[in-house]
C-alpha cells in the first residue's frame, strides 16, 4: 500500500507581484520539517515537485538538510501539473469582471497587507471555479481540473514502483486533489485551499482499487510547540 505525502511549499514572497520565491521564514519552515522527518527516520522512494521557484526551493532546502545529516532524498522529478494557478492572473481577471468587488478594492489600496490577500483570493477563486473568469484568465478552471486529474494518474503510475512518495506543490493544487479524492463539490476546494498552511503535510494512501484515500490534511507537527506559533503562516 503506497503512501503519498503532499507538502505545501514554505512561505513565499511578500508581494503578490513577486510571489514566486521562498522567503527566509519559508526556508526555516522547510528546515524544521526536515529535522522532524529526520528525527522520525522518514524516508521516501520517489520525490517530485512543480517547476515554480518556491516549490523547487522548498524541496532543495529539505534535500540540503538531509545531506547535512548524511542522509539523502531521491533525485527529484519535476511535473508542470504541480504548478499553482497564477494568483496575479486570477486577481487581474477578477478586476476585469468585477472591478468594484470590495475585497479586490481593499487589496488594491494596500497590496502588501497580507491580511487582505485571503479575502481577495477567495472572491477570485469562487468566481474562477464558477466559470466567471474563463474568458479573461490564461487557464480556465476546467483546464486546471484536467491537469489535477493528470497529476493523479501520474502519481498512481509512480506508486507502482514506490511505497512512499513525496510531492511538493502549492495550496490550490493540493486542495483540488484532496477535494477530488473526497468527492466533494468544487467549492470545497476553495475552503481547503485557504486553510492550508505553509509547509503543511497531507497524507493519502493508494487502495487496492487504485484510488487515493485521504488519511490526514494540513498537519503541522513540525511546528507544533507553543513557541513555534510565530512560524505558522497561511501566506
Amino acid at each position: 500500500m503506497s503512501q503519498l505525502i503532499l507538502l505545501r511549499h514554505g512561505q513565499a514572497g511578500q508581494d503578490p507581484n513577486h510571489y514566486d520565491q521562498l522567503s527566509p521564514l519559508g526556508a526555516i519552515q522547510s528546515q524544521r520539517l526536515a529535522d522532524y522527518w529526520l528525527s522520525h527516520e522518514q524516508h521516501f522512494d520517489f520525490v517530485c515537485c512543480g517547476t515554480l521557484v518556491r516549490q523547487r526551493r522548498t524541496l532543495e532546502t529539505l534535500t540540503e538538510r538531509y545531506a547535512e545529516r548524511s542522509r539523502s532524498l531521491p533525485d527529484r522529478v519535476e511535473w508542470p501539473e504541480l504548478d499553482e494557478y497564477r494568483f496575479e492572473a486570477l486577481l487581474s481577471g477578477l478586476k476585469q469582471v468585477a472591478p468594484q468587488a470590495p475585497t479586490l478594492v481593499a487589496l488594491e489600496q494596500m497590496p502588501t497587507d497580507r491580511r487582505r490577500w485571503i479575502p481577495a483570493l477567495r472572491t477570485a477563486l469562487l468566481a474562477w471555479s464558477e466559470g466567471q473568469l474563463d474568458e479573461v484568465v490564461p487557464e480556465p478552471y476546467a483546464q486546471f481540473r484536467e491537469r489535477i486529474d493528470r497529476m493523479s494518474e501520474k502519481l498512481v503510475a509512480a506508486a507502482q514502483n514506490a511505497s512512499r512518495l513525496l510531492v511538493v506543490s502549492s495550496g490550490g493544487v493540493i486542495s483540488a486533489f484532496v477535494q477530488a479524492t473526497l468527492g466533494a463539490p468544487p467549492r470545497a476546494a476553495v475552503d481547503l485551499n485557504l486553510a492550508l498552511m505553509n509547509s503543511a503535510v497531507s497524507q493519502l494512501r493508494l487502495d487496492s482499487g487504485g484510488t487515493w484515500r485521504l488519511q490526514s490534511f494540513n498537519a503541522m507537527a513540525h511546528l507544533g510547540a507553543p513557541e513555534d506559533r510565530g512560524l505558522c503562516t497561511l501566506v
